[in-house]
């Protein structure tokens, strides 16, 4: 190699690292993508504990020492104990409340740096409990909601958000610390803040790329997804069968079944690859999000379909977010204007000043 050939490898490698330091370090990534985990996980967690409400001294209490031959809280020691080895009834009430109500502080984005925590503790201790009341989809909800521990999921759509934009304009500068701290001390923090969030945000994206490599790998190493036939079987099963009819109608058709086999090996084996450039990230975002859609409609799966498309949401850029939130407020704008109002420019500058408004 000449010593030009050298130096300009060299400037390329430079200028990516540059570049990459300023991607982790310029602004917080993901902000849209991080609050819909939030919300999809704080949701599922509602509606979960909500449905089993009825049956939660069988499922987690007293009555469940049917499971006590398999229960060994799932392998989880301390911290994640705080529902092992079954609880008396007032006292398994109490928790289940405590749980529920930490489950819905989360999803409104209440004080999310404690509540994050406190819901992986009190969810993985419930669930591990019981292992038999769990599924693929607590794997992913605790190993996501770990790393997003360290990440700001409440930037957006929540009373977190709320609360820093009437700090923001009070203080006229991000106060992480509110009226604790010299302005210098928070900007700081602020920014230690968005290096954290951006590697956790980095961190869950390998993690989701991973589980999708391996279970590529894996599906492509059996002779029924290489002869394009795997998704007929679980279909015959009857707890994977919530419609019947709609199981049927999708199976009945023998080229149907081949090419949603052999598109979810594609999809999961190439995905990371898929991301690097815009028009294949598209593509590879819209296919596993409609993949999983399958999953939860076809196969009676909502929480892990649920758990996993929002993890996939942190890999869309927030400009895509913004551009859909904004058309979404001038839409519902427009659709709110009294009977009779005209379009045009001075009805766009009349309407300009509640869209603003309602930003905050």
């Amino acid at each position: 190699m000449t010593s030009s050939t050298v130096a300009t490898v060299r400037d390329y490698v430079s200028e990516r690292v540059d570049a990459g330091l300023t991607w982790v370090t310029a602004a917080r990534r993901a902000t849209y993508g991080t609050s819909l985990v939030r919300l999809a996980f704080g949701v599922g967690a509602v509606v979960y504990l909500l449905v089993n409400f009825q049956n939660r001294h069988y499922l987690w209490g007293d009555a469940a020492r049917w499971v006590s031959p398999r229960d060994a809280n799932g392998g989880f020691g301390w911290p994640f104990t705080f529902f092992a080895g079954g609880s008396g009834a007032t006292e398994l009430t109490v928790k289940y409340l405590l749980l529920f109500v930490v489950a819905c502080l989360f999803t409104v984005g209440w004080h999310t740096r404690w509540m994050a925590p406190a819901m992986l503790l009190l969810w993985t201790s419930l669930l591990e409990s019981n292992p038999l009341t769990g599924d693929q989809s607590d794997n992913i909800f605790r190993i996501l909601l770990f790393y997003f521990c360290f990440a700001d999921i409440a930037g957006r759509w929540s009373l977190d958000a709320r609360r820093r934009a009437r700090r923001l304009a009070t203080y006229g500068a991000p106060r992480p610390l509110g009226r604790l701290g010299s302005p210098t001390l928070n900007s700081r923090v602020s920014e230690a803040g968005t290096l954290v969030h951006n590697f956790a945000v980095i961190t869950a994206g390998a993690q989701i790329c991973m589980i999708y490599v391996a279970s590529g790998l894996y599906k492509a190493q059996g002779a029924r997804w290489q002869d394009g036939t795997a998704i007929f079987y679980p279909m015959q099963l009857s707890h994977y069968r919530p419609w019947p009819a709609l199981n049927d109608l999708l199976v009945s058709n023998s080229f149907m079944v081949a090419a949603v086999t052999y598109f979810a090996v594609f999809i999961q084996l190439f995905f990371p690859l898929l991301l690097l450039r815009r028009t294949t990230r598209i593509i590879a975002i819209v296919g596993v999000l409609a993949m999983h859609a399958g999953i939860g409609l076809f196969m009676g799966l909502p929480f892990f379909s649920l758990f996993i498309m929002a993890g996939d949401c942190i890999f869309v850029r927030d400009s895509t977010f913004r551009g859909m939130e904004e058309r979404v407020r001038q839409r519902f704008g427009r659709d709110r204007r009294p009977a009779g109002m005209a379009d045009g420019p001075t009805a766009r500058r009349t309407a300009a000043p509640e869209t603003a408004g309602s930003r905050g």
